[in-house]
């Protein structure tokens, strides 16, 4: 009985369409908090893996943190990569991966309140789509929860 409804739910689950720009925001959520823990564990960033050499590989099943911070930013890399959207690149490094803070960013690229906003829906969309296609949404699925 148990595994007819788990069945069910995961046909159910598979025909709910997420919009791009929720996985984008959802999973930029996880980012943020997964970048929080790093850097408050190891008090380094999260970005710069040459500084822990205390890390030594050993064969996991299971998804950890680090590994959805590099997954993430990947996944944002192949879908902004091209020189028609090198602009946008630029605006994804610095603010949805380095954290700048909008203020900050938005001078640093000399955007416009409506430029930023129709740029980053475009990052959200097209990201979106990559972390859908990658399957990093929804994150549980990715750390190998039940989905």
């Amino acid at each position: 009985m148990k595994e007819a409804e788990e069945e069910e739910r995961r046909r159910a689950e598979e025909k709910m369409s997420v919009k791009p720009e929720m996985a984008f925001d959802v999973c930029w959520e996880v980012y943020r908090g997964a970048r929080e823990v790093l850097e408050a564990k190891r008090g380094i960033t999260a970005l710069t893996w040459e500084v822990d050499a205390k890390y030594s590989w050993r064969p996991d099943l299971r998804p950890k943190l680090k590994d959805w911070v590099a997954d993430f930013a990947l996944a944002g890399q192949a879908a902004l990569e091209g020189p028609e959207r090198a602009s946008r690149m630029v605006l994804f490094r610095l603010y949805y991966l380095g954290l700048t803070p909008y203020e900050r960013a938005r001078h640093f690229l000399g955007l416009s309140e409506r430029s930023w906003v129709n740029w980053s829906e475009e990052i959200r969309r097209r990201c979106g789509e990559e972390l859908l296609r990658r399957d990093l949404f929804p994150p549980k699925k990715y750390f190998g929860g039940a989905s």
